[in-house]
Parts: C-alpha cells; sequence; structure tokens
C-alpha cells in the first residue's frame, strides 16, 4: 500500500504567498488601468474619489473620457466581487470605451453598452451567465463646462447633487447593464443646469450596504444622505479623509459586504 502524501507545511506556506503575490500584482494591474489623479483633476479639478475594495481586487471602478466639447464621467459596479467582478471590469472598461465613440449622450451610451456587452456574453456559458445575473449597474454624466450643464442617466445607480445644504436625487432607470432579465426598458435621460458650488455625487451600492453602527445594521440610503450631506461641506481634498474614517468607524468589526466606491466633485464658479 501506497503512503498518503501530505503536503508539507512548506509548501502550503509558499502556496499561499504566490497567491498573496498574485493577488497584489492583478490589483496593480487594476490600479493602472484606472484614471489618474493628474487625468481626473484635468477634467474635474475639485475631483475626490472614494475606492474601498471588499478584498484586494474590486468590481467597482471609475471611467472617464473627453468627447468634443463634453466631460464623462461614471461610477460602475459590476457583479459579485474579487476575482470574477475584477476580471468583469476589463471587460466593462472595453466596451465602455467603443460605446462613447458612437454614443451622442448619456442614455444613449447605456444602450450601446447593453448591446455590447450583451453581445460579448453570447460567447461564453449565457445560460450560467444570466442564471447568476452577470452585469454591472453604473450611474454616468456628460459635463460642459463653459455651460455647467450636465446630462445624466443611470442603470440602477443615482445621481445625487447637493446644493445649498439640500440633497436632489435623480434616479436612474430600474435596469442593469446584462443582468438576468434581458427587458428593453430605454435608457431615461436627465438634462440639468448645474449651479456654482453645486457638489455631485455618484456612488455603487457597497456603501448603502454596508452593516454596522451600534446595532449592526446596514447604513442604507437614509444613512448616506446624511453622510453626504455632510461631506458636502468640506472641501474636495478632505472629503476622502473623512469619508474613510466614518466608514471605518461606522463598520468597526463588521466584515466588509461589497466594494465601495463614490466620486464627487464641484461645480467652480465661472470666470468672467
Amino acid at each position: 500500500m501506497n503512503p498518503i502524501s501530505v503536503p508539507s507545511t512548506d509548501s502550503a506556506i509558499e502556496r499561499y504567498e504566490q497567491s498573496q503575490e498574485d493577488l497584489q500584482y492583478a490589483r496593480s494591474i487594476q490600479s493602472m488601468m484606472a484614471p489618474t489623479t493628474e487625468q481626473l483633476t484635468a477634467l474635474f479639478p475639485a475631483c475626490m474619489v472614494y475606492d474601498r475594495p471588499m478584498a484586494q481586487l474590486s468590481g467597482d471602478f471609475l471611467f472617464v473620457a473627453e468627447k468634443e466639447n463634453r466631460v464623462y464621467l461614471a461610477a460602475c459596479d459590476c457583479t459579485g466581487h474579487g476575482m470574477s467582478a475584477a476580471l468583469m471590469t476589463v471587460l466593462a472598461r472595453e466596451k465602455l470605451w467603443q460605446a462613447i465613440h458612437k454614443a451622442g449622450s448619456p442614455a444613449h451610451m447605456l444602450t450601446r453598452l447593453d448591446e455590447k456587452f450583451r453581445a460579448a456574453m453570447m460567447n461564453g456559458d449565457t445560460h450560467r451567465m444570466r442564471a447568476i445575473g452577470m452585469g454591472l449597474d453604473l450611474a454616468v454624466l456628460s459635463y460642459e463646462p463653459e455651460l455647467q450643464q450636465l446630462r445624466f442617466a443611470g442603470a440602477k445607480r443615482p445621481l445625487w447633487i447637493v446644493r445649498q445644504g439640500k440633497l436632489l436625487e435623480f434616479k436612474g432607470t430600474s435596469r442593469s447593464i446584462g443582468g438576468a432579465l434581458w427587458r428593453q426598458i430605454p435608457f431615461v435621460e436627465t438634462t440639468l443646469q448645474a449651479r456654482p458650488g453645486d457638489n455631485i455625487f455618484m456612488f455603487s451600492d457597497g456603501l448603502p450596504d454596508q452593516f454596522g453602527g451600534p446595532k449592526d445594521r446596514k447604513l442604507k440610503l437614509k444613512g448616506l444622505r446624511t453622510l453626504v450631506l455632510l461631506l458636502a461641506e468640506l472641501p474636495p481634498e478632505d472629503q476622502r479623509e473623512f469619508l474613510n474614517t466614518w466608514m471605518t468607524s461606522w463598520q468597526g468589526a463588521s466584515p466588509a459586504t461589497d466594494d465601495q466606491l463614490l466620486v464627487s466633485f464641484k461645480i467652480p464658479t465661472l470666470e468672467t
């Protein structure tokens, strides 16, 4: 009888260390794909990004682009988290770039993105991808700085504006990009005239879905609204640290439930 081979502790440690190195390398690749601070501040001078993955890899990501006289900003949340969601971000970024070249507005961009995403899914295990709801939710806006005009469309994600201490909410369309339910509900677009001093916010559902507080309950949208109103009173350079400290305190010993992403920028005063 052959003796049973038991892996040594040293080889198990080596495999663990190698897997951690691979994850760190993958996270570095994700960071390389993200817009740089210089790119963000060039398009949105008073911008803040809070990006807190559940683990080392994230399914949430930020997308920025410039087309003609408009700049585009999107906060995106791929299905799930970890390795599978991180791989989804690569596909989603590619399809976003393809969609924006053909689109004339955020709603048109979401329509094109949905078409391209579903076409890509047909090359894989379509039944399985439908079963797990493979897709993404996102909020996308275009901004014309000279006119201070915003156009917004969302796939299950909203746009929030804090104006003079009040929070204005603009809801997205109640459907995802891809996803389990393949409905043909058109994406709705909202055109807004921004005002100097407006604080614009977009975020993934990882923030309101996080458990914490004295009763270990979800923050929910109500709690996030209160938090966003506090953020709007701070200069952009202080918002990230405040949000990180607040969420860390809120979460306490509760485990992270999802990736967290929030982006904000402030409408500047027009130069005369």
